[in-house]
């Protein structure tokens, strides 16, 4: 979201190559003109969405993202982890505070936990509404994601640790026994969700929005010795 480039012109005298994607076309018209006398600025005309993180080995992400994407903008961040070196990010002041919320908070949930697997969050600086023009409804936040550089947590299985944390928190307020038979892999029954869970060493009628990454690590790797 390069916009007119009021960021860019500040980070571009200070490193090697700056890549400016914006998907407006006429709004990237406007900013190739206003860049031009800077040789290390390259603006594109894209969907950050789809944008290439591969093709970009240990990059700095700079931006003050859209706020109806955030999400889908963090997921794929943490989809291209191994790419991004650090991301700098202004967002929604509600979003920072799920990044970096902790268990059996309101904000706590299924983004909290993809997040902070890969990233170690930090909120640097509340903006308030008066900061920007036009000025928006909601204060914000600028946050910084640093790519951790191994997991956080020793997993069996990847996939299953996520897909655990999806069922947990597919229903919020529902005890994590009864979200557990939500999983197709493996399939449980109530009682052996149950039995798994005091397998973790966690109580019976725990909910999903109260366990810890290490938590939920632990009771994944019990669900997958099942499937072994």
């Amino acid at each position: 979201g390069a916009g007119l480039g009021a960021l860019t012109c500040l980070i571009a005298p200070r490193v090697r190559r700056v890549l400016a994607i914006e998907i407006d076309r006429a709004i990237c018209e406007l900013l190739k003109g206003r860049v031009a006398h800077l040789p290390n600025v390259e603006v594109r005309c894209e969907d950050i969405l789809r944008f290439p993180w591969a093709h970009y080995a240990d990059c700095t992400v700079v931006g003050t993202i859209p706020y109806h994407i955030t999400s889908p903008i963090l997921v794929r961040l943490c989809e291209a982890w191994p790419s991004v070196q650090v991301a700098w990010m202004g967002m929604q002041r509600e979003v920072a505070a799920r990044l970096t919320a902790r268990p059996s908070t309101k904000a706590y949930g299924r983004l909290t936990l993809l997040v902070q697997y890969r990233f170690v969050v930090s909120e640097i600086l509340r903006v308030p509404q008066v900061a920007f023009f036009p000025r928006p409804h909601v204060d914000s936040a600028w946050v910084r994601l640093t790519s951790r550089p191994a997991a956080p947590v020793t997993l069996k299985d990847e996939q299953l640790f996520f897909n655990v944390i999806r069922a947990a928190f597919g229903t919020r307020r529902k005890m994590l026994a009864n979200c557990l038979t939500g999983l197709s892999r493996p399939p449980l029954s109530r009682a052996a969700a149950a039995h798994a869970i005091r397998a973790a060493g966690l109580p019976d009628g725990i909910r999903g929005e109260a366990l810890s990454m290490e938590a939920f690590a632990r009771l994944a790797n019990i669900l997958g010795g099942s499937l072994t």
